[in-house]
């Protein structure tokens, strides 16, 4: 990730439907609004989390374990805020 520092932290995904459409939606919302870039990983695929392609070819189901990465001045910010929307059994109403 272009040789910035890296956070990363591990999330349970709780949303009842998984990764689906709109849930990927209320990612690429809250990602754009930040600086720096943000992947997320499920097994062995990574996708940028501004991507609705990516987040989608993920197929995240409920309760699996995602690891979030993020650079930029505001990492820690874009972590917590994707760790509350993905930790959450419902996701907010579009």
């Amino acid at each position: 990730m272009n040789g910035s520092i890296v956070l990363r932290r591990t999330v349970r995904l709780k949303i009842t439907q998984g990764l689906h459409i709109r849930a990927c939606s209320n990612v690429i919302a809250l990602v754009s609004r930040h600086s720096g870039q943000v992947r997320i990983t499920y097994g062995d695929k990574t996708a940028d989390a501004s991507s609705m392609f990516d987040l989608v070819q993920l197929a995240a189901v409920p309760d699996s374990m995602l690891e979030l990465e993020a650079t930029g001045d505001d990492a820690e910010q874009v972590l917590n805020e994707l760790e509350e929307l993905l930790s959450k059994p419902e996701e907010p109403s579009s």
